[in-house]
């Protein structure tokens, strides 16, 4: 997990992070904290392999800047995960296109549940984001 959020965090490519209920710079630890957590209050296994999901959005060149790019990616973590897990956006400039990096722990942030990744989500949450930029 660590290396995935180096790669997302390396100051060549990004340009703007945001971030909510955790720090990127320690993120990793605090979703390994929160899933054990989850572990020990209810007594359920976590999902085994899963300590995080990573969404990609890109953009066509010239569309938006890199701080837009990324309140726009905030805003679709935030309306994807509806506020209840911790997640952080990096936005990398370093390719033709501006894209972003959205990283989320697995388990909600009250330790209450973990993430189900239904069959269709990567439609729902291209349509989410779809629908984001338009408003946008």
């Amino acid at each position: 997990m660590q290396d995935r959020f180096e790669y997302g965090l390396n100051p060549e490519k990004c340009a703007v992070v945001s971030s909510h209920l955790c720090d990127p710079a320690t993120a990793h630890l605090e979703f390994m904290l929160t899933k054990c957590e989850y572990q020990a209050e209810t007594g359920r296994k976590a999902e085994a392999g899963q300590l995080f999901y990573q969404i990609r959005q890109a953009f066509p060149h010239g569309e938006v800047t890199p701080e837009e790019a990324n309140r726009i990616g905030h805003e679709t973590a935030m309306r994807w995960t509806k506020g209840k897990y911790q997640f952080f956006v990096c936005t990398h400039t370093d390719q033709e296109h501006i894209h972003n990096h959205i990283y989320f722990c697995s388990t909600a942030h009250d330790r209450s549940r973990t993430f189900h990744n239904f069959w269709g989500s990567t439609f729902a949450v291209r349509r989410l984001s779809d629908q984001i930029c338009l408003e946008h």
